[in-house]
């Protein structure tokens, strides 16, 4: 059985209200259905997944590069077609987390690889609606409670160098 390796990355930015919103793809799925993803790749020979993951996500939404930041991995899945299902493939995914810091505004999607259009503003809720599998459902509750955490953590240095200045 062959099995293709593969990344995603759930790409979020902070809206004004101070929470995340998530980039999700809509795409024709090779099973006839219309799905949200994430942007993904195929990982191809050795290559850098950190690099090459950054060309590939702004070559797919048109985000600059320089206006992503990686965070961290979220962990891995794994597909298997066990009923031989037209469209689906025994896939490895590994799943990071990456920052948008510039305007969701610009992001636009090339019409490549079944996509069809985006859903760039997606609040929590609504990626848990969107999304069909409760595994990668929960690699977006987990980035939700790291990208919460991180706030935290910069409101506390902020206050601290607060109180020292």
């Amino acid at each position: 059985m062959s099995i293709i390796q593969s990344a995603w990355w759930i790409v979020y930015y902070v809206a004004s209200d101070g929470e995340p919103r998530y980039l999700l793809i809509k795409r024709h799925a090779l099973s006839g259905k219309i799905e949200r993803v994430a942007p993904k790749w195929k990982i191809q020979g050795d290559e850098d997944i950190q690099k090459t993951a950054l060309r590939e996500v702004s070559e797919e939404t048109g985000i600059p590069i320089n206006q992503m930041k990686l965070k961290q991995l979220l962990g891995t899945t794994q597909l298997r077609n066990i009923e031989n299902q037209r469209g689906q493939m025994n896939k490895d995914v590994t799943y990071f987390l990456m920052e948008y810091a510039g305007n969701p505004d610009f992001v636009k999607i090339e019409r490549a690889e079944w996509y069809i259009g985006i859903h760039k503003r997606c609040t929590l809720n609504e990626v848990l609606s969107l999304i069909y599998y409760q595994d990668i459902r929960e690699l977006i509750r987990k980035s939700y409670s790291l990208i919460k955490d991180g706030q935290k953590n910069q409101d506390i240095k902020k206050d601290f160098i607060n109180k020292l200045g």
